[in-house]
């Protein structure tokens, strides 16, 4: 007797919907660092002053050459915020 199946396709083990799944919000006079399974796909900057975001492929933005509240598809390793400013890190 041949195996009759099922109907129904198997759910997908990965159902995340969007391009970033997650969401770190980095506050004024932090350092947070982005590795491993944290590993931060893009981010945007809330407020851009005193913000260094550190590239997970080397080098570094300083936040005077962001735009305020754009989306960032660049890869963060690091972001060091000093007495004011806000970047959101977007995981996947």
């Amino acid at each position: 007797m041949a195996d009759a199946g099922t109907m129904f396709r198997s759910l997908p083990t990965d159902q995340k919907l969007g391009d970033y799944n997650g969401i770190t919000k980095v506050l004024s006079s932090t350092t947070v660092a982005f590795t491993g399974s944290n590993a931060g796909a893009g981010f945007i900057c809330e407020v851009v002053t005193n913000v260094v975001v550190h590239g997970s492929g080397g080098g570094t933005i300083p936040g005077t050459s962001l735009t305020a509240d754009t989306l960032y598809p660049i890869g963060v390793n690091k972001v060091v915020i000093g007495s004011s400013g806000v970047v959101y890190v977007l995981h996947r």
